[in-house]
């Protein structure tokens, strides 16, 4: 940019080194000349490498965006433990977070992991990620002797596990001797490739939507809805992927954002979508993972839908 500064002393008139105002300004429009010149050859290269604008058919909002996001198919395998701690536990609960630290600081495989809490309603949740499902099996033994020590500390366990169909088949077995629920990662799922190693200040939104029967496969067809509007319009987003509960027709979303203004800005986004869909809905249970001083932005929201807030402990980490 170039601004221009008009002296009182030279009763608004431009000077510069003692040059005459015809020169300044012949130089001034060969500048801007230039530099137009330059952007639009910028651009060109620069919007060559962009995916094609988004279909028509979303409220037609997004027929002339281009995408926002870096967007990778989602093939990666994920846990979700809950763990309903006993009355007066909590804090010995906690004590052992570091020592699972310490094991999956050691794994190759992991790419996060962070513990959260309710204390509301005394439940621990660990939000953690491996690249395959042969990161997850490690990560069960690796962990095991250190799991055995919490187990007296609470009341019930309730394991997921979130993976590719092809990531299942592998982990049929560890399902079976966990007691965990298999869920199926929806194909058009992914990933921005966009957190950073090292502490997770990330925020997690957690739905779970229960779909009747006959219902499932309409509702399936408006993934898509959601896709391309977070693909367009969200740069701040993680990831996003729909899995489906293998024997129950319950539909939950992986999805995380780089903070509470985030996932505001999804929530604001995917409303038209909501719209289109949402009567296919039975009912929605929902959890919001973040940082204390990141659900704080969270509350109203949270209190208006009757989601549940889990704080996320101090030494959660991103590897990869």
């Amino acid at each position: 940019y170039m601004f221009w500064h008009r002296s009182a002393s030279h009763k608004g008139r431009i000077r510069l080194m003692g040059l005459p105002q015809k020169a300044l300004v012949f130089l001034a429009v060969s500048f801007v000349v230039m530099l137009l010149s330059s952007q639009r050859s910028f651009l060109r290269g620069s919007l060559a490498s962009l995916r094609p604008s988004v279909r028509q058919g979303v409220h037609g909002s997004l027929g002339s965006r281009r995408w926002l996001s870096r967007a990778v198919k989602d093939t990666r395998v994920s846990v979700h433990p809950y763990f309903k701690v006993k009355e007066g536990k909590m804090e010995e609960m906690k004590a052992i977070f570091r020592e699972f630290y310490s094991a999956v600081d050691n794994e190759s495989n992991c790419l996060y992991y962070a513990f959260s809490v309710n204390e509301k309603d005394n439940i621990v949740y660990n939000r953690e990620c491996y690249d395959s499902a042969e990161g997850l099996i490690k990560h069960f033994e690796n962990t095991a002797d250190i799991g055995a020590k919490i187990g007296p500390l609470l009341e019930e366990t309730k394991l997921e596990i979130h993976a590719p169909a092809s990531e299942i088949e592998k982990l049929r077995s560890l399902a079976k001797d966990s007691n965990a629920e298999l869920w199926v990662l929806d194909d058009d799922g992914f990933t921005n490739e966009n957190m950073k190693p090292g502490k997770d200040t990330g925020v997690s939104i957690h739905p779970y939507f229960k779909i009747k029967p006959e219902n499932m496969e309409a509702f399936k067809k408006g993934f898509s809805l959601y896709y391309d509007r977070v693909k367009a319009n969200e740069p701040n987003c993680h990831h996003y992927c729909f899995s489906i509960k293998e024997d129950e027709p319950i539909v939950y979303n992986r999805e995380g954002y780089t903070d509470a203004d985030a996932l505001l800005n999804h929530i604001a986004n995917t409303a038209p979508a909501n719209d289109e869909v949402g009567h296919l809905i039975d009912s929605v249970h929902l959890e919001i993972h973040g940082p204390a001083n990141e659900l704080l932005k969270m509350k109203e929201f949270a209190d208006k839908e009757g989601a549940q807030l889990f704080v996320l402990d101090d030494d959660s980490r991103i590897y990869k």
